[in-house]
């Protein structure tokens, strides 16, 4: 009995101790050192983010939607689709059935890859090594999906000329699919690197 009234007691004074440590935030309680570290993942998070915004704004946008378009193009011409690339302002491919795909700035998938890369790298807590081997891979996955989606799209727009079937595959593969790869790479990353310790 004794042994069980402890053990309540204990339980109540963590209890209290975890109130008396924690703050609201949007109406929900929060503990305080939960606080501290999401906060630093979120500094952490823009510092990365912004380091490597400068170092790929180093490179010509138009040389990587050109490398984009030009590698696209042998990709879709695995399924019979031929054509050529034009550099404008920005990359164009002229498939031979007449229809140009436009590959702009948001099509290189750039900003998810910076995402996902500064997401894994501001994981505080988890070790250097996990680190950059999740954003090694995160890049390899968000480079691959982006060439996955493009290549759907311009599969889309070759099979028809429907002007609401081809924006509504554009934007459903370009919005929710690319967001929705980064974070399932991110969690199964995240997942990873949490169960085989540090």
């Amino acid at each position: 009995m004794q042994e069980k009234n402890q053990k309540k007691f204990e339980k109540e004074k963590w209890q209290k101790n975890k109130e008396k440590n924690s703050s609201l935030l949007f109406g929900f309680k929060i503990d305080n050192s939960d606080a501290v570290k999401t906060g630093r993942f979120l500094v952490f998070f823009i510092i990365t983010y912004l380091a490597l915004s400068l170092i790929v704004s180093l490179i010509p946008i138009i040389t990587i939607e050109s490398g984009i378009a030009n590698a696209e193009l042998g990709i879709v011409s695995i399924f019979g689709l031929q054509g050529n690339v034009a550099v404008q302002e920005t990359a164009l491919i002229n498939l031979g059935n007449g229809a140009t795909i436009q590959i702009s700035e948001l099509c290189t998938g750039i900003q998810e890859l910076l995402i996902l890369v500064s997401a894994i790298i501001a994981s505080i807590g988890i070790a250097w090594k996990k680190r950059i081997i999740g954003a090694v891979l995160g890049a390899v996955i968000a480079v691959l999906f982006n060439f996955f989606r493009i290549t759907a799209t311009i599969l889309v727009i070759a099979s028809t000329k429907d002007l609401g079937t081809i924006e509504f595959t554009h934007n459903i593969l370009f919005r929710v699919f690319l967001f929705a790869t980064i974070a399932v790479a991110y969690i199964a990353w995240f997942q990873w690197a949490i169960k085989t310790g540090k």
